[in-house]
């Protein structure tokens, strides 16, 4: 891998783990788990399409910001529609003073 590679990997990564840390609240305990093993396991494309199927399972509600994060690492990753479509199963959560 090139540095630039490397980089992006890593930049990736850590967006998943931020996304999984704000998600906290809404996926349950061995869901949080398992998004960690599969970020370990550097399985980045999996922990983001597991983290969106999780949310639409239950339609759990999700900000705007979220999606948007979602959608781009999906676009970023190319991944296809897969996490686009789970995430149009979710509600908007209403946005918090400190999402401004």
């Amino acid at each position: 891998m090139s540095n630039d590679q490397v980089s992006n990997h890593e930049q990736i990564s850590g967006q998943l783990l931020a996304l999984v840390i704000d998600l906290g609240g809404r996926l349950t305990a061995q869901q949080q788990t398992w998004a960690h093993e599969y970020l370990d396991a550097n399985e980045l494309g999996l922990a983001l399409e597991m983290i969106a199927d999780w949310l639409s399972e239950d339609s759990r509600p999700i900000t705007r910001l979220e999606r948007n994060v979602m959608l781009a690492l999906a676009d970023q990753m190319t991944m296809g529609d897969r996490v686009a479509r789970a995430l149009e199963l979710c509600p908007m959560k209403p946005v918090s003073a400190s999402e401004h």
